[in-house]
């Protein structure tokens, strides 16, 4: 056999193999699209204001703060900068594609969330004081949630609900530490600020337990349209960014004590030029 005639005979073959799969694909009819219309724009025209605005505040805050607290508020910037970035591509119509459901995808939310949820769990375990093994373990692990949402949506049938039970576990590990694991390091090392960690651990987790929530009945079952999974993710973001940013940054009082300025002696002030008591005959 010819070498003409070999490569042909394989060519045939994979064509065999390829096109079973091919014809297996079912294509979208436009008619079927569900595709975010102006309502969904105007949330994320909203929210891409509230990031940016937000964003601005926070380096407005740093330029006030103490190089010790400071860790903090980059944190928070680059939070919701990121959030503002992926907001404009997706008010500009980018980062997006079709699913299996016939349902507009905004991956670049994914890519965002892959980002900016570590960071938020870098500013609970900065908080808490936990060591870098602690904080390089919960940031990957938000990473593993995030990765196994973003595989759940682009899926379908059985292997969607699979990749999203076990982004759900791992988000079952992530609201533990916070509730739980955080907590007690800082009722460990810094007691004085319990209130405030109780009160941000708390808005987190409730509203990362939502995120699954929307899932289910967006990207899941498809019950909900694209306009109101827009509105739901716009919300629990600024819930979860903004808010969440501005009770810790704006705890003054609570930084301090983290960063070990409460209940220092007032440094000694110059008296000079000032007459004293002491009267001369």
């Amino acid at each position: 056999m010819s070498f003409s005639s070999q490569s042909m005979a394989i060519m045939t073959a994979v064509l065999f193999l390829v096109l079973p799969a091919v014809k297996a694909v079912e294509v979208c009819k436009v008619a079927d699209l569900r595709l975010v219309t102006q309502t969904g724009e105007f949330f994320l025209a909203v929210t891409f204001l509230v990031m940016g605005v937000s964003t601005v505040g926070y380096v407005l805050l740093a330029f006030k703060a103490i190089h010790e607290k400071r860790k903090f508020h980059f944190a928070m910037c680059f939070v919701t900068a990121i959030a503002t970035f992926s907001y404009y591509a997706m008010l500009s119509g980018q980062g997006w594609l079709i699913t299996p459901a016939c349902r507009q995808l905004f991956y670049v939310r994914y890519i965002e969330w892959m980002s900016t949820t570590p960071l938020l769990m870098l500013v609970l375990g900065m908080l808490a004081d936990a060591d870098i093994a602690y904080l390089l373990a919960v940031m990957g692990g938000t990473a593993m949630m995030i990765f196994g949402g973003l595989m759940a949506t682009i899926s379908s049938g059985h292997i969607k609900w699979l990749w999203f039970t076990l982004s759900l576990g791992v988000f079952f590990a992530l609201a533990f530490v916070m509730v739980r694991g955080f907590k007690v390091l800082v009722e460990k090392n810094h007691p004085s600020i319990f209130e405030l960690y109780n009160k941000v651990s708390t808005l987190a987790a409730i509203s990362w337990a939502l995120y699954p929530v929307v899932f289910i009945f967006s990207e899941g079952t498809g019950d909900w349209s694209p306009n109101f999974e827009i509105m739901l993710y716009s919300v629990l973001d600024i819930l979860s960014k903004v808010v969440f940013g501005y009770i810790v940054l704006l705890s003054h009082e609570g930084l301090d004590r983290l960063v070990g300025l409460k209940g220092m002696p007032a440094a000694p002030t110059a008296n000079y030029g000032t007459p004293t008591s002491k009267s001369f005959a």
